[in-house]
């Protein structure tokens, strides 16, 4: 079963991270670095490991083995839509979404008990499969000379933690962005996240349009969801995605009135985007190349978007694991560096059974009139 993990803050000083990587190396490690009981031996324990090869090795990858990839894992597992992802999964877990749509219903009448006793009413069982379907790696290299520069302050390891660590995660966490933005403007375009459109709305229609449906969600209802079966979806499972600068228009507490919530339970289920209309073509590329099942974002499903500004939905609409996280590495003696590449694997999908509905302001068109005057003309 996927889990999540928990967001982790880094305390420890770097007396407390050169002692922890010292318990935990090899025996020669311990026998060749001395433990660090003040900051003033920062540097004599930087020199012994600078000037021994094997033991910056081992330090390179204990530093981010044991640090640097669980502040990665961290950054990626709890970014602003964490609450959407379904965590990581186990090892060799599948998805297979299983959605069993109400029983139907008959007729009571005691004349036909006779063949109806034994007669089979198969249940409506519905089944979506979710793969991994995205295969990307951040590349990532320390010098010998960041080594060196890092004993030479009371904070210089962290400081290297962190140039490592940002360095992947600010990436992966942009990227992660960008496929949640990605999911949206296919669903919206695939029509599998359903639109309500709202001819020359103003402010006022589109908080009634919201208190509405999300009245309406908690009712039993084929509409709102790609594959039509009667669905719900309770207050506490809505979130809602909403234009940036669209949002701006609103006053909070307007807004959280219209979903019948306070306004704390409210910003936690409100997600921003920066707009509807724009998408990162140029990096997603790379990421398509290395996954399967991703496609372009075209200009003219972008234009689609142009006149979405908000979209309600059921939590388990996005269908987002994560599998494989693993950090390898490759010492380049020639080149006195060392090469980091975080590889992340993941399930990029959205469930056909979960309820969406997307908001479109439209433009009223006039009728042009009949060229012959119509009916009772003269």
């Amino acid at each position: 079963m996927a889990h999540r993990i928990a967001n982790n803050a880094l305390n420890a000083s770097t007396v407390d991270i050169l002692n922890v990587i010292r318990q935990n190396a090899s025996y020669s490690y311990q026998q060749s670095v001395p433990e660090v009981t003040s900051y003033t031996d920062i540097p004599t324990v930087g020199e012994v490991i600078y000037g021994t090869p094997a033991l910056a090795n081992e330090f390179i990858n204990a530093l981010v083995n044991r640090i640097g990839l669980v502040r990665a894992e961290s950054a990626v597992f709890n970014n602003p839509y964490a609450v959407l992802k379904k965590g990581k999964l186990e090892f060799g877990e599948s998805i297979e979404e299983i959605f069993v749509n109400i029983a139907k219903v008959i007729d009571y009448k005691a004349e036909k008990g006779a063949e109806r006793e034994f007669k089979r009413t198969l249940p409506d069982v519905r089944s979506a499969f979710h793969v991994i379907n995205w295969k990307v790696l951040y590349p990532v290299t320390i010098q010998d000379e960041d080594l060196k520069l890092a004993f030479l302050t009371i904070d210089g390891v962290t400081d290297l933690i962190a140039k490592i660590v940002e360095s992947i995660y600010t990436g992966a966490e942009y990227d992660e962005f960008l496929l949640f933005k990605y999911l949206i403007i296919k669903g919206v375009n695939d029509h599998d996240i359903k639109i309500e459109e709202l001819e020359n709305p103003a402010m006022t229609d589109y908080a009634k349009a919201f208190r509405g449906l999300s009245n309406l969600l908690p009712f039993l209802s084929g509409d709102y969801n790609a594959q039509g079966v009667k669905n719900t979806t309770p207050k506490d499972r809505q979130v809602i995605f909403m234009d940036a600068r669209f949002n701006a228009e609103f006053d909070v507490d307007v807004l959280a009135g219209a979903f019948n919530m306070d306004k704390a339970d409210f910003m936690g289920r409100l997600f921003l985007i920066d707009n509807f209309t724009s998408f990162d073509n140029d990096r997603w590329e790379t990421i398509r190349e290395n996954s399967t099942g991703l496609e372009e974002v075209t200009d003219a499903e972008l234009a689609y978007m142009a006149n979405i500004k908000a979209i309600i939905m059921d939590e388990e609409w996005f269908q987002i694991y994560d599998d494989l996280v693993k950090m390898t590495q490759t010492p380049v003696n020639s080149g006195l560096y060392w090469n980091y590449f975080y590889h992340t694997w993941k399930v990029v999908s959205w469930s056909p059974f979960a309820n969406a509905v997307a908001f479109m302001a439209t433009t009223a068109t006039e009728e042009t009139p009949d060229a012959g005057g119509g009916e009772g003309g003269n």
